[in-house]
């Protein structure tokens, strides 16, 4: 292995990492199919993902519904929620999903808790069918008021409540305790915290060099928030790069065995997400240095599961998070991404539904 091996490792690193940052960029923002790559490269890869070995060849994914119920956050800003199973009074399991995607990014979970609880989903504000609020909220502050907005209106006063968060809606929940500590082990009885964190997201390198990784963190949400501003022209161009939405969404939020169905998936709930609250919350998590010490936590049944491949948010940020709450249950998805609920749902399925039964026997008989 001589010098010419080095640079062409090192070329390689530097080629990955231009293709992820520049095909987000164009991908979400401008559309410009295959940034930096070529479109014949776009096009081998694209049929490299789609002669992967696929589980979930065939899922409807997104056709799970349940009973609308219609939540009108603090600012008046309507949010979506549904609820399965509104018959049940003795526990309630609200969902948050994660940055850019929607409440059927649960879709496995939803089919396998089914019967186990009333389970509550909803779309962030900016996501899915929630409208969008004013551009200055997107916020995880924000998000915590929304959360207990969904909670009022879909979880009867009494019924004691299991919060289960992905990602960014992992975070809104610590926000949400943060703010409710006097609930926490009264009307909060468990939490479950997936591929999430509680800070640091600036620091986050997607294997970049450190240099690049700290100068794109400062760049990018400033680019997609003047992006977000003029944001009618911009949906009207960013479907165009489906294709390397796509490639993206396989490189940076799935495992190396991501089944093509779910990635597509994954991409389609992305690209319907709006620009401006893609800048705004991507703005706010990533300035964000310390989204919270996790103290309120202790009193709740809790459960931490980060992923073996996540590069979002890397398993060292769950691993964080259960060191701060001694009690917590911690466990790692073996060859996931940050989406391991679509790559490994059985496993995250069983994590959750015992988090459910612990948090049951905590109830008074």
């Amino acid at each position: 292995m001589g010098r010419a091996a080095t640079t062409s490792a090192t070329a390689s690193s530097g080629f990955r990492w231009g293709l992820m940052l520049g095909g987000a960029v164009a991908a979400t923002a401008l559309g410009a199919a295959g940034a930096g790559a070529g479109l014949a490269v776009q096009r081998r890869a694209l049929r490299r993902l789609q002669l992967r070995p696929d589980p979930f060849a065939g899922e409807p994914f997104g056709s799970l519904r349940g009973r609308p119920v219609p939540v009108r956050a603090g600012d008046g800003t309507r949010l979506y929620a549904e609820v399965d199973g509104d018959d049940r009074t003795d526990l309630a399991v609200v969902f948050c999903h994660g940055w850019t995607l929607t409440q059927d990014s649960w879709h496995f979970q939803r089919k396998a808790l089914r019967g186990l609880a009333r389970l509550v989903f909803w779309d962030h504000r900016g996501h899915g069918r929630s409208d969008g609020g004013a551009r200055d909220g997107y916020a995880l502050s924000r998000l915590a008021d929304d959360l207990a907005a969904v909670i009022d209106a879909t979880v009867p006063a009494e019924t004691p409540v299991v919060l289960v968060g992905h990602s960014m809606g992992g975070m809104t929940i610590l926000r949400y305790v943060d703010a409710h500590p006097d609930l926490v082990g009264r009307k909060i009885v468990g939490t479950g915290l997936l591929c999430t964190s509680s800070g640091g997201l600036g620091d986050i390198t997607l294997g970049a060099p450190a240099l690049i990784a700290r100068a794109t963190h400062r760049v990018l949400p400033r680019a997609l928030g003047a992006l977000g501003a003029g944001s009618g022209a911009v949906e009207r161009v960013r479907h165009l790069g489906r294709g390397a939405a796509v490639l993206i969404e396989d490189l940076i939020a799935f495992g190396p065995e991501g089944g093509p169905a779910a990635v597509a998936f994954a991409e389609r709930m992305m690209t319907e997400t709006r620009m401006d609250a893609f800048a705004g919350f991507l703005g706010s998590m990533v300035s964000t240095s310390l989204i919270s010490d996790c103290a309120a936590l202790a009193g709740a049944e809790n459960l931490v599961i980060g992923a073996e491949h996540d590069l979002l948010t890397p398993v060292e940020h769950s691993l964080k998070i259960a060191s701060c709450v001694p009690d917590a249950r911690l466990e790692v998805v073996p060859s996931a991404g940050h989406m391991a609920m679509m790559e490994r749902p059985s496993v995250v399925s069983d994590h959750l539904g015992d988090l459910i039964e612990r948090a049951r026997k905590t109830l008074p008989a």
